[in-house]
């Protein structure tokens, strides 16, 4: 098959970047399958071996303006942003889309669009998911290196990750807590932060996101929002940690309770409770279920799968 994904951005991303990370490990799936991939992104960027980069101008970047780049012999084209209507009729093959994002009140969706969970596509009058896929060989699995901090790693100025509901949970059961994701919130008190239950950590990515990971007693991701995936509870339990958050979004289908624990905002007794006890689950079996699950492998061949739908003309 060949494949073209358009991304137009620098790959890899600088920072954190988990769209971008998964375009990547999607692109290696389908090498490593045998399959012709490409992927339309800034020029500079670097790709799995196997990988063509078609350039995309920054100035240009646009999904329309690149229908016409499309090269001959492409059997599918996957935008991963939503493309401008007006490129749907230009297309001179099979189309698909995946949403990253919750969408916006009333958006549409062309037929062929992938969501990234059951209960992404559903909030979206739709069935057709993937869930997302990640690479163990980035992440750390050392089950005797944990230590007795709890861990919140999201984009910390995004108030639905809710990070004043995890330092509040923390500091009411007395546990430490370390903070990592993005730059300081502004109005987060710097006094709780030189608090010794509270690390700040800040922006991390590579290897010291992958150890502060393994090292973490357990993911704490108490978000106030129907997240569409959740890559970082994903990344946890490939690290062997396991997670606690409330059973909203995608959540519940990510986290049953061998791997981790769901606990409504609303019942802050039972958080605190837990946070106190720790969660008694082994890190194996938080590994072995996201290699079974959210394998990069177990991704690309759920893509394969709805590749091969669209080239045959089915509707999604």
């Amino acid at each position: 098959m060949n494949v073209v994904l358009f991304h137009p951005t620098v790959l890899p991303p600088k920072d954190y970047g988990g769209v971008e990370r998964v375009v990547l490990w999607l692109a290696k799936g389908l090498i490593e399958l045998g399959h012709r991939v490409s992927v339309a992104a800034y020029p500079g960027s670097i790709l799995p071996p196997g990988v063509q980069l078609i350039p995309i101008d920054p100035q240009d970047r646009s999904a329309t303006a690149f229908v016409k780049r499309i090269p001959k012999g492409t059997e599918i084209v996957h935008f991963m942003a939503p493309p401008e209507e007006e490129c749907w009729p230009l297309m001179p093959c099979s189309g698909l889309l995946t949403v990253h994002g919750n969408g916006k009140p009333d958006e549409k969706f062309p037929k062929n669009t992938v969501f990234l969970s059951q209960d992404h596509a559903r909030r979206h009058g739709r069935k057709t998911y993937v869930h997302n896929g990640v690479d163990p060989s980035e992440y750390v699995f050392d089950p005797k290196g944990k230590d007795q901090r709890y861990l919140f790693l999201s984009k910390t100025s995004w108030k639905v990750k809710n990070l004043a509901g995890a330092m509040s949970l923390a500091s009411q059961a007395d546990v430490q807590l370390r903070i990592a994701g993005g730059n300081r919130p502004y109005g987060l008190r710097l006094r709780s932060l030189f608090s010794s239950k509270f690390e700040w950590v800040g922006p991390v990515t590579g290897k010291k996101k992958a150890d502060i990971l393994s090292r973490a007693r357990a993911l704490i991701f108490p978000v106030r929002w129907p997240e569409p995936f959740g890559l970082v509870v994903v990344e946890a339990l490939m690290s062997g940690t396991p997670v606690i958050a409330p059973p909203i979004g995608s959540l519940p289908e990510l986290i049953p309770s061998e791997v981790g624990k769901l606990i409504e905002l609303s019942d802050v007794s039972t958080w605190i409770s837990t946070l106190r006890a720790g969660l008694d689950r082994d890190p194996e079996a938080c590994r072995s279920f996201a290699l079974s699950k959210f394998h990069y492998h177990v991704m690309t061949q759920n893509y394969v799968s709805i590749y091969q739908r669209c080239i045959r003309g089915e509707e999604l």
